[in-house]
């Protein structure tokens, strides 16, 4: 797909759109503009990579890769508070798990005619969409300090949990949990850094929340 002038102006609504959501969830007092342009980089990624044999439409191949272009460029500015850090991750996160499950069910048509199976997948998703945000709460930005005493003794008994909970994780699972909620690393990097591809690196992730909820579940 070719992503000349034309076609990124046909697509410009959705990534201002996209870019104005981020702002409002995350809070932003950025320039617009900024997050207009990183959006843009995704739009162009996303041209360049679409498959139209997966059965997917291009609208919705091109939120994600616009939605997580703006996202990384929030990570990269040079300063945000604590709050904004927890959201990005989470954010991330949920792109991850939403984006998989969306794929998966393009892969299987065949599965949405299934009530059961149907249930069975939203619960796996829920479930891991819990497990990322406790991830986010407890990761990167540890060190600023808490907003009252409470909130100090919840972030103690919650990391706590997650340290015994991380015990239980294989190896691979563990070092992407800890590049990319606690070292503050992207997921496309964390993903190389393993020697994986990112849907490959999707599937770990995963593996490792669902693993993670049932560990805290028992704690």
């Amino acid at each position: 797909m070719k992503a000349d002038n034309a076609f990124v102006q046909q697509y410009m609504g959705l990534v201002r759109t996209i870019a104005q959501k981020v702002r409002a969830q995350m809070d932003l007092t950025c320039d617009l503009d900024d997050l207009i342009a990183f959006g843009t980089q995704g739009l162009i990624e996303a041209a360049s990579r679409f498959d139209e044999t997966r059965g997917v439409q291009f609208n919705t191949f091109a939120y994600y890769r616009i939605r997580g272009a703006v996202i990384d460029g929030v990570r990269q500015m040079a300063y945000l508070p604590r709050r904004i850090h927890q959201r990005v991750r989470a954010a991330e996160a949920i792109d991850q798990i939403t984006q998989m499950a969306g794929d998966t069910r393009a892969a299987s048509p065949e599965q949405g005619k299934d009530a059961a199976a149907a249930a069975a997948a939203l619960d796996e998703t829920l479930s891991q969409l819990t497990a990322a945000f406790v991830m986010a709460s407890v990761g990167q930005g540890e060190d600023d300090a808490p907003e009252s005493p409470e909130d100090s003794l919840m972030d103690a008994q919650t990391r706590a949990r997650v340290t015994r909970a991380l015990d239980v994780l294989p190896d691979r699972e563990r070092a992407l949990v800890q590049g990319f909620y606690f070292d503050g690393r992207t997921f496309d990097d964390v993903a190389k850094g393993l020697g994986v591809s990112k849907s490959w690196a999707s599937r770990l992730h995963s593996k490792a929340l669902e693993l993670l909820r049932e560990a805290l579940e028992e704690d």
